[in-house]
């Protein structure tokens, strides 16, 4: 898994450090992949992906409607489809309106049939539309998932972390407390033999890691501000700090570990999505090498003649290899 510092804490300054932003860039660029190939959001392919594993495990009947079934796979699709225009309720109740959207689709979408409206020329060329959209979604997941094996994944991790700097890394747990009388009660009790997870669940005032049991993960001292910094680079592992005063109360720190550049568990997640957008592009620009794609126009603005289709198409298919990476249309997520 990775370990990610929790965003909203308050001693965080900064969203990243610079170290693990250049890992990320050097990895992009072992990998292939511009700056354009970090999103293939355009597609839906993440949702794609997360509903194929759920579809695995749930297949009980949710609902009947006028006899058909209604399937917690389902559910599952249609959540991913308009899961992020949901708005926000308990799991219970987004339950219920999935199954009522369901409903109503299959309902009016019946009606629809009845009145002819699959046999008009415009339902008919939309639907074709959406089937070789389905198609491309679903086989570039597939392919990309499959790229993305846990070998390959630790083979671009070294090849990218040898070109990687140096530089000091700490993963520690905070307790988050606003007096130094509370601070010194929780370190006494710690001394004792406390669970320092369990205090930081029970007291820490820090919205972003108490619930964690204070663990912000790994961080450089940039990221951090410097009073909590300064204490938490001076620790060993295992130790402990005494009360820290900041600008947000008063700490109590443990240092879990120490390195020098990003792990592999901080970058996990990262490295496989590099390595299914590399596929997916792979994909794409070989598929498009070997097609016979005629542009009847020119991309400068001008008119294309009537036999240089074939001339424009050669000169043109280098800067079309990257269309569908900047443009959405394509293998990005």
């Amino acid at each position: 898994m990775i370990s990610i510092t929790p965003a909203d804490t308050p001693i965080r300054k900064a969203a990243g450090s610079g170290l693990f932003v250049r890992f990320i860039a050097t990895a992009m660029l072992v990998a292939g992949l511009g700056l354009a190939g970090l999103g293939l959001a355009g597609l839906g392919l993440t949702g794609l992906g997360a509903t194929a594993t759920a579809q695995d495990s749930n297949a009980g009947v949710i609902a009947r409607i006028d006899g058909v079934d209604i399937t917690q796979e389902d559910l599952d699709m249609a959540r991913a489809d308009i899961g992020q225009s949901m708005p926000q309720m308990s799991e219970a109740e987004q339950r219920d309106y999935l199954v009522t959207y369901l409903a109503d689709l299959m309902l009016v979408a019946k009606a629809a049939e009845q009145a002819g409206v699959a046999d008009e020329p415009e339902f008919v060329k939309r639907l074709a539309y959406m089937r070789d959209r389905s198609l491309m979604e679903a086989y570039l997941v597939r392919e990309g998932e499959a790229a993305s094996t846990d070998e390959a994944a630790q083979a671009l991790y070294e090849e990218v972390i040898a070109q990687v700097p140096e530089e000091p890394r700490i993963r520690a747990r905070h307790i988050l407390v606003d007096t130094q009388d509370e601070a010194k009660d929780i370190k006494a009790a710690l001394d004792g033999g406390a669970d320092f997870g369990d205090i930081a669940k029970e007291k820490s005032t820090d919205p972003g890691s108490g619930a964690d049991g204070g663990d912000l993960g790994w961080f450089t001292k940039e990221e951090m501000v410097p009073a909590f910094a300064n204490a938490a680079f001076a620790l060993k592992p295992g130790e402990v700090s005494e009360p820290v005063k900041s600008d947000f109360g008063w700490h109590i720190i443990k240092a879990e570990g120490k390195r020098n550049k990003p792990g592999f568990d901080e970058v996990e997640g990262e490295i496989h999505e590099m390595l299914r957008r590399r596929r997916q592009q792979e994909i794409i620009s070989g598929l498009r090498d070997a097609a016979d794609i005629e542009k009847f126009y020119d991309v400068a603005g001008q008119d294309a003649g009537s036999g240089d289709g074939e001339k424009k198409k050669k000169n043109r298919k280098k800067k079309d290899k990257d269309a569908t990476m900047t443009e959405g249309g394509g293998a990005d997520e």
